[in-house]
């Protein structure tokens, strides 16, 4: 019984990775470019947080039950390059529980990597590790982000790196974006958002402005939301209605592309895989 009920299973995954992530729907002045299926392996180290550094597309992942967390390297058509299995040192883990890396940034050669856990089920800890954007390796340069600012995790960053700046916020009720300096890690101000929101799952800055990945929880409209970090104003750049109910939004990356791509985007299809859509304006 238990070898017919593994075949169904099996069976099932290829059937629903052979089917697809099915199509996209978009307004806002937005269509999408291509959609980028990742095999259930890949998705292991990819399905949370995606960013771009003229170079390479690198991505993170993690299953919090099984305490596992992933690093992956792409070219910029998602080919697989190299990944890290166990990306969160044991000194973390072990000590901090820390099993969770969120939306990432990349910048001056490295990849900052949002890492939350708890001791005991309540004792929080939120930290940026850095790890080597060549070798995908931990590079012992980490930052305490615990701070009453974060009081249910650190689920994404995105960094200006024009202005050297480091942003972030909570995930749930978020009424102000975090700005610390990208150099020091030192905490600069709290941006009061003229509009709460909530569900922030990743982030990344264009041209100045900071673009939020909203997941909205139970339905298949999801959003990408422009902050103004000097004046805190919201608005929504674009909507995307993804095919399947059970989809869970993660991380966007802004970053022109040959294409004409500009926002990339990771899905979590719960189903069997994760994905990675492009997004160009709309032609006219």
């Amino acid at each position: 019984m238990s070898k017919i009920l593994s075949f169904l299973m099996s069976a099932v995954m290829i059937f629903s990775y052979l089917l697809g992530f099915g199509s996209i729907k978009t307004d806002g002045g937005y269509t999408v470019v291509r959609t980028d299926k990742l095999n259930s392996v890949l998705s292991l180290y990819a399905a949370q947080g995606i960013c771009y550094d003229g170079e390479n597309f690198y991505c993170s992942g993690a299953i919090t039950a099984v305490n596992f967390t992933g690093l992956s390297k792409f070219d910029k058509e998602m080919n697989c390059l190299r990944v890290r299995t166990n990306a969160v040192p044991k000194e973390f883990t072990e000590k901090y529980g820390s099993n969770h890396i969120g939306g990432i940034d990349c910048a001056n050669g490295y990849i900052y990597a949002p890492v939350e856990g708890k001791v005991d089920g309540k004792y929080l800890y939120n930290f940026i590790l850095l790890y080597d954007c060549k070798t995908l390796k931990y590079t012992g340069i980490y930052y305490d982000m615990s701070s009453e600012y974060l009081t249910d995790g650190i689920p994404w960053c995105a960094i200006d790196r024009e202005n050297g700046y480091l942003y972030t916020s909570q995930f749930h009720n978020v009424g102000e974006i975090l700005q610390y300096d990208l150099e020091t890690m030192t905490f600069l101000r709290a941006i009061p958002l003229e509009e709460k929101l909530d569900r922030i799952q990743g982030g990344s800055v264009y041209n100045g402005v900071l673009y939020l990945s909203y997941d909205a929880a139970n339905s298949t409209r999801e959003q990408i939301i422009a902050v103004d970090p000097n004046t805190g104003s919201v608005r929504v750049e674009f909507t995307r209605y993804c095919p399947n109910y059970d989809n869970e939004a993660e991380d966007v990356c802004v970053y022109p592309m040959e294409d004409g791509s500009l926002f990339h985007v990771v899905d979590y299809d719960k189903l069997i895989n994760a994905n990675v859509s492009h997004y160009k304006p709309a032609e006219g």
